[in-house]
C-alpha cells in the first residue's frame, strides 16, 4: 500500500516536471520574424512574448512596433539577427537563396521558411509555424476560423452575378493585383472577374489604355487609402470606364488588405462588401 502511494507520488512528480520543462522550453524560445504575415501568425498563435525581432515592414499587432528591426525577408540584417540570439528564425520561402539565410543555416541557427501566395499556402504556413513552436491546437483553431470566415462570405455571394473588377496597389506606375496572388484569389471568391488576369503576371504594370479598353465595373484603388476623395480627380478624367461612370471606385486601407496571414478572412469580406454591397443589405421587408 505504501509502495503504491510512493509510486503514485513519483508519477505525479514526473508529470509536474514534464509540464514545467515544456513551459520553460516555450518561454525560452527567442523567435525572429522576417515577414509581416509571419509576425501576425506568431502573435495570433499566442507566441507574441517569444518574438524578439521583426522585419522592417511588420506593423501588426501594434506592440511589434516596439521590437528590434532586422531588415526584411529579402535583405535580412545578419548581424542584427545574431545579436538577438534567436532559437528560431521564420521567413518566406522566397528568401531561401538569400545569402544571409544560407549563412544562418550554416551557423546552426534554426530557420523555418513558409509561403503566403495563396489561401492554401497561408493556412499551411499557420500549421507549419504552429507545429514548430508546439502550438498545433492553436494553429488548427486559427485555420478553422479563417475557413469559417471564407465560407460565410461565399454563402452571402452564392447568388450574385460576377462583376469585372480591377484592384490596384499603386499609381506610379499603375500596378495591379494579378493571377497567382492571394488577393486575386480573394477577388475570385468575392465573385469578381479580375481584368488584370489577362496580363499573366502576379503584379502587372498596366496602361490606362488597357484599363479603359477592359471597362471594369468596379475599381479598388489602394492609392486612395480609406479616403474616397484622395484620388477622385485622377479617375474623373476617365468617365467612359463603367466603374467611374457609376461611382464604383473605392479606396482601401493597406492594413489588413495587403497583409497575407491570419486576417485574410477579414480582407476577403472587405473586398466582397465593396464589389457586392447588395449582398450585405437586408432583404426587402426583413426586420432590422
Amino acid at each position: 500500500m505504501a509502495f503504491s502511494r510512493l509510486a503514485a507520488a513519483a508519477a505525479l512528480c514526473l508529470c509536474a516536471l514534464a509540464i514545467a520543462s515544456a513551459a520553460n522550453a516555450a518561454a525560452s524560445m527567442r523567435i525572429v520574424s522576417l515577414a509581416p504575415s509571419v509576425t501576425e501568425t506568431l502573435f495570433a498563435l499566442g507566441a507574441g512574448p517569444e518574438v524578439v525581432g521583426v522585419s522592417q515592414y511588420c506593423d501588426y499587432p501594434p506592440q511589434v512596433r516596439e521590437l528590434p528591426r532586422v531588415g526584411s525577408f529579402l535583405t535580412p540584417n545578419l548581424e542584427a539577427i545574431i545579436a538577438l540570439r534567436p532559437t528560431l528564425v521564420v521567413g518566406l520561402e522566397l528568401s531561401s537563396d538569400v545569402r544571409q539565410i544560407r549563412a544562418l543555416n550554416s551557423m546552426g541557427y534554426p530557420v523555418l521558411l513558409v509561403s503566403d501566395d495563396s489561401l492554401q499556402e497561408i493556412e499551411n504556413s499557420i500549421e507549419k509555424v504552429g507545429a514548430r513552436i508546439d502550438r498545433q491546437d492553436d494553429a488548427q483553431r486559427l485555420v478553422a476560423q479563417i475557413q469559417s470566415q471564407i465560407a460565410a462570405v461565399q454563402q452571402r455571394l452564392a447568388h450574385v452575378k460576377p462583376l469585372s473588377a480591377l484592384m490596384l496597389v499603386g499609381h506610379q506606375p499603375i500596378v495591379a493585383v494579378g493571377p497567382g496572388t492571394y488577393l486575386d484569389e480573394l477577388m475570385r471568391i468575392a465573385r469578381a472577374e479580375n481584368i488584370a488576369a489577362a496580363a499573366g503576371e502576379q503584379w502587372p504594370h498596366l496602361s490606362m489604355e488597357f484599363i479603359i479598353a477592359m471597362r471594369p465595373e468596379v475599381i479598388l484603388d489602394g492609392a486612395m487609402g480609406s479616403d474616397p476623395a484622395s484620388s477622385n480627380d485622377f479617375w474623373q478624367r476617365y468617365p467612359t470606364i463603367p466603374a467611374v461612370r457609376d461611382h464604383r471606385v473605392y479606396g482601401y486601407a493597406e492594413d489588413p488588405m495587403l497583409h497575407a496571414g491570419p486576417r485574410v478572412g477579414q480582407s476577403l469580406e472587405i473586398i466582397a462588401r465593396k464589389i457586392h454591397p447588395e449582398a450585405w443589405q437586408p432583404a426587402a421587408g426583413a426586420g432590422n
